[in-house]
């Protein structure tokens, strides 16, 4: 057992480094974003014509349901096998992570998408939120893997 929560712990350490590595690059976004627009001031983006409003309000409901696939990639991947060894379980917690923050990130680069196309630097602000949010929100937590690796495989 205590080999087990060893294996655990290691593992959600390096999860929570690829996470925060991961969150990093989100704000280096916000790094671009600014070094654009001072060094392009005014900026309106790098388009020639004007953008159409569907295209952004797509852009925002993609980002949007990022949360929804988020929830549901996680239980897909989350799913208990019964012949599922300890390494194999965190090896499997380890992916979830990394495919969560990358799924996380997709608002932010939605979002730096419209900045760069258009201008708009209140979108990417709010997408960039959305993301670190979600990042947030699904953070590689002991309490959570321990819970996780404690439940009994799904029988069936």
């Amino acid at each position: 057992m205590r080999d087990e929560t060893g294996h655990l712990e290691t593992g959600r350490r390096v999860a929570a480094m690829i996470y925060g590595a991961m969150m990093g690059s989100v704000l280096l976004y916000a790094v671009a974003v600014e070094v654009v627009n001072f060094s392009q001031a005014p900026f309106s983006g790098f388009a020639a014509t004007p953008m159409d409003s569907m295209v952004r309000y797509s852009l925002w409901g993609v980002a949007l349901l990022q949360v929804i696939l988020i929830a549901l990639v996680r239980r897909s991947l989350l799913a208990k096998s019964a012949s599922a060894a300890p390494v194999a379980s965190v090896a499997k917690l380890i992916t979830v992570a990394i495919v969560t923050a990358a799924l996380a990130e997709i608002p932010a680069i939605l979002g730096l998408v419209l900045f760069m196309v258009s201008g708009l630097r209140a979108d990417f602000y709010g997408l960039l939120t959305l993301s670190l949010a979600l990042l947030a929100t699904w953070f590689p937590r002991p309490e959570s893997w321990r819970e996780w690796a404690a439940e009994p495989p799904a029988s069936g």
